[in-house]
């Protein structure tokens, strides 16, 4: 897969062979939105059939959902295994920067495009509400540490490393579109985008607290809270490859 990005970007440097005076000729910037948040990028051309796009995004939490009925024990430390449904909401979480090549087949404004997205591995944050109060005190243990609630809400960051490890994710990206982000007879022009952002599987971490008072990120596993496990992976089982649909407005510098 590493090798796939490689030569994606190194086939936008080769289709700018003909480029000639018309490298980075001109420069637009661009703001707009979509299913990889709000973004803002430059654009410059590489040739008449490649144009380079480099920008930053994030989702600032803004799209949300709620998945009702997740199962949690009404006290994790309890042996009597009596279960409590809670809601838990999910909402859009994803920060990164990206590098993307625009690839015209012809003329017009269809583009095929190859890239990259690289920033935090966090995609989406959930947050259980209504949990019963010994979550505040006692909390889960996972992982040699316990995580808690504030205020019967429990937060955990759900996060997807593509190629990437930890918290950093690098994720490839390949789409289609349509629109030039730079046109030399427009000062302003458009560009629509459909594709996909590699991003494997995905797992649930949040904030614990070790004995000795050492805080870090831990994973939640089947064996520390299977409910709440299952209920993520019935939403992200079929996430691997994010589906990335945007459109953005692009003013020309010069």
């Amino acid at each position: 897969m590493k090798k796939s990005v490689i030569l994606s970007l190194l086939a936008g440097v080769l289709l700018s062979a003909n480029a000639g005076a018309q490298v980075f000729n001109h420069l637009s910037l661009g703001v707009g939105g979509g299913t990889d948040g709000l973004s803002f990028e430059l654009a410059a051309p590489l040739g008449g059939h490649v144009q380079v796009r480099a920008g930053y995004g994030t989702a600032l939490g803004l799209i949300g959902y709620t998945v009702q009925g997740v199962s949690v024990p009404e006290n994790p430390v309890g042996a009597s295994g009596t279960m409590t449904q809670v809601p838990m909401k999910i909402n859009l979480g994803m920060s990164d920067a990206r590098l993307l090549f625009n690839i015209y087949p012809g003329k017009g404004g269809f583009h095929f495009t190859l890239g990259v997205h690289a920033g935090a591995a966090r995609y989406a944050r959930g947050t259980l509400t209504g949990l019963p109060a010994v979550y505040n005190t006692v909390g889960l243990e996972m992982d040699g540490c316990l995580v808690k609630a504030n205020n019967g809400e429990m937060q955990a960051n759900l996060l997807a490393p593509g190629l990437g490890s930890g918290t950093f994710a690098v994720k490839p990206y390949v789409g289609i579109g349509f629109g030039r982000p730079v046109r030399a007879d427009k000062r302003v022009s458009f560009s629509f985008d459909l594709g996909a952002q590699y991003q494997g599987k995905s797992g649930l971490w949040a904030s614990g607290e070790g004995l000795t008072g050492q805080v870090k990120d831990v994973q939640f596993t089947e064996k520390d809270a299977r409910d709440v496990v299952s209920a993520v992976d019935g939403i992200t089982r079929y996430l691997a490859f994010w589906p990335t649909l945007n459109f953005h407005l692009y003013v020309r510098l010069f």
